[in-house]
């Protein structure tokens, strides 16, 4: 079977789904998302990324009914038809489509629409090298919480890393904070402590990041929140990202100079090694 989609309950082949132009995530990116990994079949920390979408879906407004409509059944039964042994669930909610307004209509039904992929592979040769990022000022919105649709900064900023020779950006505030990468959350390693940015309305409250403080606590690396500049990020003894689809990647370079001994460290690596054990356990 190949990649398989779902709208609104029907499943079909990705080429065939069809949503209304007048939705109202294609006219305003009004609609959240969430993104799932299965490993072998069976979803990972689906719990918890059900728990972020509601959190999204509340801070928007948007009301979908869980109990008539409950998600989870479709994203199990897209898993046996697609039959990826690995997969990459992506959930979309848009508020549904009217007629163009910036006034919402009222009833509208919420479109949801599953996608049913292969799980990505990072190459080889970028878990040995790590990643080399770039920073750029954060020009996106406040709420970076909400998982939204609206995507457009982040989709800018990551090609122009890519364009200027790197893997992918890191935001940084006007007051010179760090906050996250284009699509995954930061980390920074400083002895044996793993520090990430407060989670605030300023950052996505990543999942698998927070999976990851049970990893650390596994490994014996204590996690903490606080806040850190563009300056000791480049001083850490080390730098990683995670994301769903990314897990854990280390950063070995930050605008153009190395972190650390610039090699993927130990630590990341212990990370890594722990979640793959949980992950595919």
């Amino acid at each position: 079977m190949p990649e398989l989609a779902c709208l609104n309950g029907v499943f079909s082949s990705i080429a065939d789904a069809r949503v209304s132009i007048e939705d109202r995530g294609f006219q305003f990116g009004d609609g959240v998302y969430e993104v799932v990994a299965a490993y072998n079949r069976r979803p990972f920390l689906l719990d918890r990324h059900m728990r972020r979408l509601r959190t999204s879906l509340d801070a928007i407004a948007l009301p979908y009914d869980f109990d008539a409509s409950p998600l989870e059944p479709i994203l199990l039964e897209g898993l046996r038809r697609c039959e990826f042994v690995d997969a990459l669930i992506y959930i979309q909610i848009t508020r549904g489509a009217a007629p163009r307004s910036h006034v919402i209509t009222k009833g509208i039904r919420p479109t949801v629409v599953m996608t049913f992929k292969p799980l990505p592979l990072i190459p080889d040769d970028l878990r040995r090298r790590g990643a080399h990022l770039m920073t750029t000022p954060d020009a996106r919105w406040a709420n970076c919480y909400v998982k939204a649709i609206t995507l457009l900064p982040n989709i800018l900023a990551k090609n122009d890393a890519l364009n200027r020779g790197f893997d992918d950006a890191v935001f940084v505030s006007a007051a010179g904070e760090v906050r996250e990468c284009t699509s995954a959350n930061i980390f920074m390693v400083r002895g044996d402590t793993v520090i990430i940015p407060p989670l605030n309305e300023s950052i996505l409250h990543g999942v698998t990041q927070d999976f990851l403080r049970e990893c650390a606590a596994a490994v014996g690396l204590p996690m903490i929140e606080e806040s850190f500049d563009a300056d000791a990020l480049r001083r850490a003894d080390e730098v990683f990202m995670s994301s769903t689809a990314t897990e854990v990647l280390a950063v070995t370079r930050l605008d153009g100079q190395p972190i650390g001994d610039g090699a993927v460290g130990p630590r990341t690596q212990r990370l890594f090694n722990e979640f793959r054990s949980r992950s595919r356990g």
